[in-house]
């Protein structure tokens, strides 16, 4: 069954809701549908749905508080495998830590280079396949969240891409202000990234 075919039948039997099953079941097989997938329209028409409970900025602060414990401990199992004190700074262009200058000899403590990209790696991997695979990172499952799309559907691997990669603009200017504040000003609880990826974080709960 073709599903973009059948969310158009969803979208259509809805629209005509004044005819009896019959006659939109003779126009969608006329109009080239198969009875499967008429069938299958009819019943997500028909299913009754839950109204979504969509989590708001203090529940998922919480979830991103976990998390961040999470990358914490995989900050120091970084540190203990590669070299943390650079002699004459970081100058591969990518790093976490910071320099000191003592007695004019510049000294960068953290990751630098490769170290942190694989560490950045790590992380943003870490984001979009848990919440593509389980629906949620360590912080969300554990405060019974879910990352899903709009319509109620499970996450995809293309929208989890998109909410985990637009973050960059949601953590703009500190501390997630701007993701914070489309939260607070949006019906659904969108930051962002939730809103160019078409996707809701909602209690465990009120999924159906």
């Amino acid at each position: 069954m073709n599903q973009e075919h059948i969310d158009k039948l969803v979208n259509w039997i809805k629209a005509n809701r004044n005819y009896s099953v019959e006659q939109l079941r003779q126009s969608a097989l006329q109009g080239g549908s198969s009875k499967e997938e008429f069938d299958a329209a009819f019943n997500i028409v028909n299913t009754p749905t839950v109204q979504l409970k969509y989590n708001g900025v203090g529940r998922r602060f919480l979830a991103l508080f976990v998390d961040l414990i999470f990358f914490s401990v995989l900050f120091w199992l970084f540190t203990q495998i590669f070299s943390v004190v650079h002699r004459g700074g970081c100058d591969l262009g990518c790093s976490i830590g910071s320099s000191v200058t003592i007695n004019k000899t510049k000294t960068f403590y953290g990751l630098c280079g490769l170290s942190a990209q694989l560490y950045y790696f790590i992380i943003g991997g870490y984001n979009i396949l848990l919440e593509w695979s389980w629906g949620g990172t360590l912080g969300k499952l554990l405060f019974g969240m879910r990352v899903i799309k709009s319509t109620g559907e499970p996450l995809d691997f293309k929208s989890a891409i998109i909410r985990n990669f637009l973050r960059i603009v949601d953590l703009l200017p500190f501390l997630y202000l701007v993701g914070a504040i489309s939260i607070w000003t949006s019906k659904t609880k969108q930051r962002v990234g939730d809103k160019l990826a078409k996707t809701v974080v909602v209690s465990k709960n009120s999924i159906k």
